[in-house]
């Protein structure tokens, strides 16, 4: 039992270290760029509507992505 007390006290201890690390939108924003899809993929998804679901389900994500970057990254 005091084993256990224990290990939850050092987990919660490492919780709230972890948790109160400074935390920069500039530095944690350099690894996500938008992606941008080029003028010939654009050509190409233009040419094939309607689209497969998979494929549709892909750019919603894409383009998910992209507003999070816009909001938190600028």
């Amino acid at each position: 039992m005091k084993s256990t007390m224990r290990l939850s006290l050092a987990a919660t201890a490492i919780f709230l270290n972890a948790c109160s690390l400074p935390v920069s939108v500039e530095v944690d924003c350099t690894w996500a760029k938008p992606i941008r899809l080029s003028n010939t993929s654009k050509a190409w998804l233009a040419d094939r509507i309607p689209w497969p679901a998979h494929l549709r389900e892909d750019l919603v994500k894409i383009a998910k992505h992209n507003e999070k970057h816009n909001t938190f990254c600028g």
